[in-house]
């Protein structure tokens, strides 16, 4: 077999592979529709303290009150990667809501 076919061949057989494993390290529907519903119960607690605002201001991605954004983003990114944004919110909240958030800019870079 002439060498650029097997070439050929083995890049088909290659972007087949990838293809096939691409979107299953994402998470599932179920876990996403969770997943967007505890974000935006984050967000409308953050949206009650005052203190919280800055936050909500400066990352408007992270505290969408639209379900459907953050549904899509889980459904692109790996169960761990959602759970660590589902972290990220929820200290965050409970800093500027617990009133432990007395220095904002020394925390602002971090989220």
């Amino acid at each position: 077999m002439p060498k650029t076919l097997c070439l050929a061949l083995a890049a088909a057989c290659l972007a087949t592979g990838a293809l096939a494993a691409g979107p299953a390290q994402a998470a599932d529907r179920q876990f996403c529709q969770d997943y967007a519903r505890a974000a935006v119960n984050q967000v409308r607690a953050a949206d009650s303290h005052r203190r919280c605002e800055w936050r909500t201001d400066n990352n408007p991605t992270r505290w969408s009150p639209d379900w459907r954004e953050h549904f899509e983003w889980c459904r692109g990114v790996s169960r761990a990667e959602a759970g660590d944004e589902r972290m990220a919110r929820k200290h965050a909240l409970e800093r500027c809501a617990g009133g432990r958030d007395h220095d904002h800019d020394r925390y602002r870079d971090r989220y």
